[in-house]
């Protein structure tokens, strides 16, 4: 049996985490369309929705904040010193740890506080019902906390197959949960499923990474450094993270059944453009090393390797999702409570938040830059601003257009962010946009979305779909052709080797 690999490139890492993602995002569409079936968009659902958002968010901004931080510190520091990283790896660990075990505590003792804050148009009986779940999730913080951190650890140093494969177990765990105990606990299934399922990744890291630290804390580990840069970012949050929060509290004053909708076309969303994601995280780590490097002309051509191949894959998978989200929501969910009236729902909040697909990643990439720059000021103020304007958004469009403009305002946001970054960017040197790609693709895009509108109003049904997906999907296979070619020829390469 071949050992896996300690370390792999950039191209090899996105490869691996792309080939388990396949089989997690697989399995995360069964889970997804297990929970629809049973649960329909009910406001119990809504209110297990808003409960896990103050527990998955707000612990996810500060381990966001402290992962990010941590891959720039650490190559720093392993540039230097090898063995001084592995205490610096286990000081984070163990100082991360308690700030979420301070966050569980608070979800512990003040949940109907909490519910209120996140939630202002639930019922007296809605908050009651999320509070008592808010509690059974005081856990998840420390849980998904200690999760985070451990990724980063394995993806700062190349471990990019035993993070793919330790996240398989996610799904692994939370179906037959979901499915053996939705009888008894009904919605709550749901929470503990999400328990169970990241506290078994938890262990998987732990294996995969436990030589890569030591725990304990000493002179010399940079905590106070890494705390203080990640000061601003847990003040800012993370852009989608804080307006996430901020949809939901607005889209609480919205009949029942919105913020199940709005999670739903979330979910959906993250389960389609995975492969974006794979290529995202090992290019940041190349990113970081390039940056601690100073080497300025490999990392302006990393930044706009990345921009260039998320948007060859991004650009089409928008044009496509936004003309077939109806179809492809009532395929996946529509069954047993998930109804016509649900699929209506998620569909709209589908397309409202289908621009994020293409802006996404440019933002993130835009962000991943100065962070490993540790410059955060940008990344504060731009956040900051983001969030008040996403609030001002939610207020304008929640009349007219329901939780569909929600979604909308946040990516109108997310579309003034990621141009504020890029003129930031270009104001240090590095001119990385590939503009002439970009007109060519959203060019062909238009093109292909206007000619499926087109059948859709003089074909059938049937005939609609065939031609429509077909023509999208010639539309990405030129558009990602490249990337295509270069996947497979370093899997074939793999095969030789063996």
């Amino acid at each position: 049996m071949r050992k896996i690999p300690r370390s792999t490139s950039v191209a090899a890492g996105t490869i691996a985490i792309l080939t388990f993602s396949i089989l997690s995002k697989g399995m995360g569409f069964f889970r997804e369309m297990l929970v629809a079936g049973l649960f329909g968009t009910s406001a119990n659902l809504d209110a297990v929705f808003v409960a896990m958002t103050p527990a998955t968010t707000l612990s996810g901004i500060v381990a966001g904040a402290l992962a990010a931080i941590f891959v720039p510190v650490y190559h720093s520091i392993r540039k230097e010193n090898p063995e001084r990283s592995k205490r610096y790896a286990g000081a984070v660990l163990i100082s991360g740890s308690l700030v979420f075990l301070a966050m569980g505590v608070v979800f512990l003792l003040i949940p109907e506080l909490v519910i209120k804050l996140f939630a202002p148009g639930f019922s007296s009986e809605v908050v009651a019902y999320a509070a008592r779940k808010l509690r059974y999730l005081s856990i998840y913080p420390l849980i998904g906390g200690v999760e985070s951190i451990l990724g980063a650890i394995l993806k700062s140093n190349r471990r990019f197959i035993q993070y793919g494969i330790s996240q398989l177990f996610f799904n692994v765990i939370a179906i037959p949960v979901i499915f053996f105990t939705a009888p008894f606990l009904s919605e709550a299934s749901y929470i503990l499923a999400w328990i169970l399922g990241n506290a078994i990744t938890v262990l998987a890291y732990l294996l995969q990474s436990r030589e890569l630290f030591t725990l304990r804390i000493g002179r010399g580990t940079s905590i106070v450094e890494t705390l203080y840069l990640s000061l601003p970012l847990i003040f800012s949050g993370s852009l989608g993270v804080i307006n996430n929060m901020v949809d939901k509290a607005f889209v609480s004053l919205l009949p029942p059944g919105r913020v199940a909708s709005l999670q739903y076309a979330q979910t959906l969303l993250g389960l389609i453009t995975f492969t974006i994601s794979a290529f995202q995280m090992t290019a940041y780590t190349e990113l970081s090393e390039l940056v601690v490097a100073d080497d300025k002309n490999r990392v302006k051509e990393r930044l706009r390797k990345t921009v260039t191949t998320s948007l060859n894959i991004s650009l089409p998978l928008a044009a496509w999702i936004i003309m077939m989200a109806e179809p492809l929501v009532k395929v996946i969910y529509q069954r047993g409570e998930f109804d016509s009236n649900s699929t209506s729902l998620v569909s709209m909040a589908l397309i409202g938040y289908g621009a994020l697909i293409v802006l996404s990643p440019i933002s993130h990439t835009c962000s991943s830059y100065f962070t490993a720059r540790k410059k955060l000021k940008a990344i504060t103020m731009v956040s900051v601003f983001s969030i008040f304007l996403n609030a001002f958004f939610d207020w304008l469009m929640l009349e007219p257009f329901g939780h569909a403009g929600i979604a909308a305002s946040t990516s109108i946001v997310v579309l003034n962010a990621t141009i504020i970054y890029v003129l930031l960017i270009r104001r240090e040197g590095l001119n990385f946009m590939p503009y002439k790609r970009i007109f060519k693709l959203v060019g062909f895009s238009i093109a292909v979305y206007l000619v499926v509108l087109l059948l859709k109003f003089i074909t059938g049904t049937m005939i609609w779909l065939l031609l429509g997906n077909g023509l999208f999907f010639s539309l990405f296979f030129i558009s990602a052709n490249s990337e295509i070619r270069a996947i497979s020829s370093k899997i074939m390469s793999l095969f030789k080797r063996k």
